[in-house]
């Protein structure tokens, strides 16, 4: 009888697939199945949230997408293989994505304490093997955190790792634990070319190539946010004269390896921070401080900060209406902050500071600065992952990416065309080049620092 000709009842043909499918689940070697996506593949619509929308469905979709990154975190801490998790889950740049980037290898520093997914997936949208990394852990954070961030220079022969001490909010600690990593990056033979802080809660807005160009517009100078110090942060040195004027600033900054070179050396930055363990807030007080006042400190690419403290004080300057990257119009690119007296806030506001939603990030991508602060994997996560997400699709063979944001422009074929000619045109750049503050091209760009509170600006006067 022809095969063709034989008819099995359906019945029968269900209970045998059924069967067939049910020995399979049982009998299957896991170990020859391929490994699970890395997690920046995960399926994810991410145009509406990159280019923005008002179409309510979509945001609603967006701000209640989640995945399970708690599984994951499981599976890191329970690994007795750390590196083979994170080969696993994460992509790291195995080797440089242009001769540029090679030749202009960068240093960053940390400070973490919990969420180790998301730290992982920061890390590796950072790591470039050309670069050098150094963490310092929170003292408070628990022994499996510890231990899981102290194995990583097993995996990666570019990072080091400090357990720091505790750092709450205000307290020395803080700035304690970003100078171990700094001091550590700078005493290190590696020819780093700028460093850049990192909290765990930053993402990079711009790529690699793109940090790397700017960097070389900078030519040298310092980047750091400049304000007036606040009397109430003496505490307990109010009437104690400090080694040097003080004033205040973010904690992120863009410091060249001269600078660095020059301040891991100087005993009068060691007296500062002796003298700002008593304060209030000390790591908002240490970089304009020490990269401030070239009189009495004359660090490579310094500034004076009283100048542009002078300059907002007696001419009335308005604020530059466009940030990109075409036209910086601002003094200050280490992050970009919004506080919760600045403007809406589309996620949620901690610790007055604007912890970004899905909703924000349309804005966050067409800004000039090199990070953005915050973002929180555990909340809103769409907004996170879109950030820098990327989804391969097609065969081997036949390869096509189609990807989001910061990767999507690492791999782009027009990634080289990125000009950074608007960031050498910044304030600060052309005060270390020897310019007077009355003669900057961009006088305007200086008028806000990343605390101002838009309620108290007024242009009753006559306005430059």
């Amino acid at each position: 009888m022809d095969v063709k000709q034989l008819k099995i009842p359906r019945k029968l043909m269900y209970s045998l697939f059924g069967t067939y499918f049910l020995l399979r689940l049982i009998f299957v070697d896991y170990s020859s199945v391929p490994e699970r996506r890395k997690l920046e593949e995960i399926p994810l619509e991410c145009d509406s949230v990159i280019n923005g929308t008002e179409n309510t469905r979509l945001i609603s979709r967006a701000r209640q997408w989640d995945w399970q990154f708690d599984r994951i975190e499981h599976e890191i801490f329970s690994a007795k293989n750390v590196c083979s998790v994170v080969e696993k889950y994460f992509n790291f740049s195995k080797e440089p994505m242009s001769e540029e980037e090679e030749k202009y290898p960068l240093a960053y520093g940390l400070v973490v304490y919990k969420t180790i997914v998301q730290v992982m997936m920061q890390l590796s949208l950072f790591y470039q093997p050309q670069h050098l990394f150094c963490i310092t852990v929170d003292d408070k954070s628990p022994p499996e955190y510890k231990a899981v961030i102290e194995s990583l220079p097993k995996c990666f022969s570019n990072m080091k790792v400090f357990i720091g001490e505790p750092s709450d909010w205000g307290s020395f600690g803080i700035l304690k634990n970003v100078y171990t990593c700094f001091n550590w990056l700078t005493e290190s033979k590696h020819e780093w070319k700028y460093y850049q802080y990192l909290s765990g809660t930053d993402l990079p807005i711009r790529t690699n190539l793109e940090m790397v160009r700017i960097f070389k517009a900078m030519n040298g100078s310092i980047n750091t946010d400049v304000s007036t110090f606040e009397v109430d942060r003496y505490k307990n040195m109010e009437g104690v004269l400090p080694p040097m004027p003080i004033y205040k600033s973010s904690m992120s900054v863009l410091v060249p390896r001269e600078a660095a070179d020059f301040l891991i050396v100087s005993a009068r930055v060691q007296k500062l921070l002796k003298y700002l363990s008593k304060t209030w807030i000390p790591d908002e007080s240490f970089w304009s401080t020490v990269l401030g006042s070239p009189a009495l400190l004359p660090v490579p690419g310094s500034f004076r900060v009283r100048d542009i403290l002078w300059l907002r004080k007696n001419f009335q300057l308005r604020p530059a209406y466009e940030n990109t990257v075409n036209s910086i119009g601002t003094s200050y690119i280490g992050r970009y902050q919004v506080w919760g007296w600045q403007k809406e806030c589309f996620g949620k506001v901690k610790d007055f500071s604007c912890v970004f939603g899905v909703q924000d990030i349309e804005e966050i991508m067409t800004r000039p600065e090199i990070i953005a602060h915050k973002l929180y994997l555990e909340f809103q996560p769409a907004g996170f992952m879109c950030m820098f997400k990327v989804r391969n699709e097609g065969s081997a063979k036949d390869f096509k990416v189609v990807f989001q944001e910061v990767r999507r422009r690492s791999l782009s074929p027009d990634a080289h065309k990125f000009s950074a000619k608007s960031y050498s045109e910044m304030p600060s750049v052309e005060l270390f080049k020897g310019k007077a503050i009355t003669q900057l091209t961009n006088p305007h760009w200086l008028v806000r620092d990343s605390f101002y509170n838009p309620s108290l600006e007024e242009f009753d006067k006559e306005v430059l």
